[in-house]
């Protein structure tokens, strides 16, 4: 029996588009060439929200902390966890701006392996049937068997014919996605992605230079980012900041740059030094104090992509447009929980 289809007008405009069942709101939107808001497509950053004017939805995710309770109260729901259950009409952000760059897909592809990056964090690399297309820093959504819920993952490498999609994934503490990865899944396993996603991808156009600044596993982006900046002809500088708790939250940098000699490395471990030493020699702090050091003033000369943990977002996003005055055109991110 196949799935119905159904029709998603937006309210205020002309626009319309197909539903199939099972593809969210915003996927099917954004499948469809629409312009619908959104940034981490997984219910934590609340940038998709909507309001259903006429129709029926199911609400996948009820509790989903992109929405507060004043969201609730007013009847709002996230477009990324809703599937329409008959023709309906919604209300949304929309603009061009949030038109993808490559129209997202579903797919099968064949777990490869994985390979350490630090002491918590792996690559794991998949292989599908077609080639991968998608813009250095964009993710993708993993539906891992027996999960239940989709996760999304930042791709460490580049666009390729061969289809390979590489994810780095930081193994948490009762994290049943990162158990899954970690300790289930066996070479030639199927794993459904969808992607890609995201707009916090190179401008390749911009004339500035490039600044990647990365936390934890948000290293995946920043990494493919630096790299296909190497790639450009005529791209002055690329710089790329990493901060770990400690000299075994760093990974080997060389191993992962494509052009190691094109792209100035500045790390920093935040936790201070037991009385017996831990061999770092490097800079200590956090990320944020260490690109304020290093750029010495000379901030608007960049284009700055950032990923990693939400407080150092914050905080990174703070000092540039306050203390710095850093046009928010400048700075691209998409927000995570």
């Amino acid at each position: 029996m196949s799935n119905p289809t159904f029709t998603v007008r937006l309210a205020g405009s002309a626009a319309s588009f197909p539903n199939t069942a099972g593809d969210t709101l915003l996927r099917a939107g954004l499948r469809a060439g629409l312009g619908l808001a959104y940034e981490c497509s997984a219910g934590g950053c609340g940038s998709c929200k909507c309001d259903i004017v006429q129709g029926e939805v199911e609400d996948l995710w009820p509790e989903a902390p992109g929405l507060s309770a004043k969201d609730r109260a007013k009847g709002r729901r996230l477009a990324c966890q809703c599937r329409p259950l008959s023709d309906c009409e919604i209300k949304m952000r929309s603009g061009p701006e949030y038109v993808s760059t490559h129209t997202p897909v579903r797919f099968q592809a064949s777990y490869l392996g994985s390979r350490a990056v630090t002491r918590d964090i792996r690559e794991f690399r998949f292989r599908a049937n077609q080639p991968a297309r998608f813009a250095p820093g964009q993710y993708a959504l993993l539906d891992l068997p027996g999960l239940g819920q989709l996760r999304a993952y930042s791709m460490s490498n580049l666009a390729n014919e061969a289809g390979d999609w590489h994810f780095m994934v930081r193994q948490v503490p009762q994290g049943r996605a990162g158990k899954l990865l970690f300790e289930t899944l066996q070479p030639g396993d199927s794993v459904a992605i969808d992607g890609p996603l995201g707009l916090a991808q190179l401008r390749p156009d911009a004339p500035r230079d490039v600044v990647c600044i990365a936390g934890g596993s948000g290293l995946a982006p920043m990494l493919s980012i630096a790299n296909a900046a190497c790639l450009q002809p005529g791209r002055r500088s690329i710089g790329l900041f990493y901060g770990g708790r400690s000299p075994a939250d760093m990974p080997v940098f060389n191993d992962w740059l494509a052009e190691p000699q094109r792209v100035q490395v500045h790390a920093a471990v935040s936790t201070e030094p037991p009385p017996e030493g831990d061999g770092w020699t490097g800079e200590r702090g956090f990320v944020h104090e260490l690109l304020a050091r290093r750029l010495q003033g000379n901030f608007a000369a960049h284009d700055y992509y950032l990923a990693g943990p939400p407080p150092m977002i914050e905080v990174l996003v703070r000092m540039l447009v306050v203390d710095h005055q850093v046009p928010a055109e400048h700075i691209h991110y998409d927000r995570f929980f």
